[in-house]
């Protein structure tokens, strides 16, 4: 898919940033169905100025249809409540608590699989993010690149195990279950979505990178940081070429939405 390249006029607070460009990029990779969905809020000055902008990504599971299926309907549900949030809620608790209730839904449809979620709201008082799964949301400020959200998995917990002296990190990474997710939209049960209560102030020059994990399993964070430093409009496109030119035979579906902010 081509990259798609626009911008949003958002003056924040306490901060010289004055507009946001987007870009996205979603490829299919070598599998034989694309799975990852994704989609951003109006960019009119007028809804951003009401309601703010929000990037969203869905990383499905569960094969075919079923997660393709799961991810779509995480995405246009997440902007669908998102168009209607109530104002008065605060912002951290109006994303966990639309996670929550998605999962609910998506489980009382009878849907089968599931799906990650990422999701980014930019307003005049700061961004604030969300997530559940392995799709991960990056900081890149003066060419570091930083993970913000944690990865809902059994290595996290294994390695939860391994700081209070109860396995070693050996074990842990020998663990069969340890790239299997502990939650996600679709999972029967409490989930506990990853996010911040206070809102990130970015610097001009900054950048968020929404992606899913064919992204960051395919290449190294030295190489990632490399593409995230190409000028801005570019970045997304890079991305893609730097993912497909390791030319893996199984490469997974990846997606990447980039918010640089100037």
């Amino acid at each position: 898919m081509k990259n798609n390249v626009f911008n949003i006029p958002l003056k924040i607070q306490n901060s010289p940033v004055e507009n946001i460009t987007a870009e996205s990029i979603n490829c299919q990779g070598s599998r034989p169905y694309q799975e990852d969905s994704f989609g951003f809020s109006p960019a009119d000055k007028k809804a951003v100025e009401k309601y703010g902008f929000m990037a969203v990504l869905g990383d499905g599971m569960g094969g075919l249809s079923d997660g393709a299926h799961a991810s779509s309907t995480f995405v246009s549900s997440m902007l669908e409540m998102h168009s209607s949030r109530d104002m008065s809620l605060p912002v951290h608790i109006f994303l966990k608590q639309a996670f929550k209730t998605i999962n609910g839904q998506y489980i009382a449809s009878g849907a089968q699989g599931g799906t990650t979620g990422a999701a980014v709201l930019c307003l005049s008082s700061g961004i604030y993010w969300c997530s559940l799964g392995d799709s991960r949301i990056y900081l890149f400020r003066n060419g570091i690149l930083t993970a913000l959200s944690e990865d809902t998995d059994h290595l996290n917990s294994l390695l939860c195990r391994v700081i209070k002296g109860d396995m070693t990190v050996e074990t842990a990474l020998a663990d069969p279950r340890k790239d299997s997710l502990r939650q996600y939209i679709g999972f029967r049960g409490d989930i506990s979505p990853d996010g911040n209560i206070r809102p990130l102030i970015p610097e001009k020059g900054d950048r968020l990178l929404i992606c899913s994990d064919g992204v960051y399993n395919a290449v190294s964070g030295e190489v990632l940081c490399g593409a995230m430093s190409v000028p801005t409009g570019e970045t997304a496109e890079k991305l893609e070429e730097t993912v497909l030119a390791g030319g893996f035979a199984n490469q997974d579906n990846f997606t990447a939405l980039i918010l640089s902010f100037g």
